[in-house]
């Protein structure tokens, strides 16, 4: 354990002289400005802005986690092509240092977001968010993308930069596609449709709101549940194996 803690010290210091936690304030910040502006110049329901604004989070998270899991991967690049972590005693531990450093800045990013967010929003509208609004919506919306974090981690470290951007991208835009029509029957079997839907489902149980679809949202989380439980076995699995190549 002590090991660990090592691990996670080193990479949150080496972390410190990159945009990486700026990212994680800058996102949240943004992007509760922003949805503030909407909710006070649009004549929507409430109900209809507080949906936009998670529409905006979820729809917005693949990419801002293919830039921040490039950012890890690049601190690795520059400072000696990914000798120093590959020469550690414990690839596992490396490799989860830097996964839960990830994770945990993402949570820390998306719980500011709501919170600065729902806070000035309740005074705008005169409208008293549940707690429930602050404690759901960010636990759902980052839980639905801990696989999406995986799978950009291993993306930035074996194929480089152009690629694990590129599929950000394409996340995002395939997140709102899927939150449309085009969604209807296979949303809950493709990643990037999962934390749009979620959330949205998140809002109807916040707010006692007739539901519909229940049986995608339950297959939904049964996929999100074994998608998540295989990335986190794959990303030490392909790590334990991985020689520093990378494609940039």
């Amino acid at each position: 354990m002590n090991e660990y803690c090592r691990y996670l010290k080193s990479d949150i210091y080496k972390l410190r002289h990159s945009w990486y936690f700026a990212i994680h304030l800058l996102f949240p910040v943004l992007g509760a400005v922003l949805m503030l502006l909407y909710a006070h110049f649009s004549s929507s329901s409430e109900l209809n802005k507080l949906a936009a604004f998670v529409q905006i989070i979820a729809i917005a998270f693949p990419f801002v986690i293919s830039i921040v899991c490039q950012i890890v991967a690049e601190q690795e690049l520059q400072a000696g092509h990914f000798q120093n972590m590959l020469t550690l005693p414990d690839r596992r531990k490396t490799i989860f240092s830097k996964f839960a450093i990830l994770l945990l800045s993402g949570l820390f990013s998306v719980a500011l977001s709501t919170v600065l967010f729902g806070v000035p929003f309740s005074y705008i509208t005169g409208i008293k968010l549940p707690v429930k609004f602050f404690v759901f919506i960010p636990i759902v919306l980052w839980a639905s993308n801990i696989m999406i974090y995986g799978l950009h981690l291993i993306l930035a470290f074996r194929f480089g930069r152009n690629l694990g951007i590129s599929i950000g991208v394409m996340g995002s835009l395939l997140s709102a596609l899927l939150q449309t029509g085009i969604g209807t029957g296979r949303w809950f079997v493709i990643p990037y449709g999962l934390g749009i839907r979620f959330a949205e489902s998140a809002l109807i149980f916040i707010f006692n709101l007739p539901s519909v679809g229940n049986r995608e949202i339950q297959i939904g989380i049964i996929f999100c549940t074994a998608a998540t439980c295989g990335i986190i076995g794959l990303v030490p699995f392909w790590f334990s194996r991985y020689s520093g190549i990378s494609s940039d």
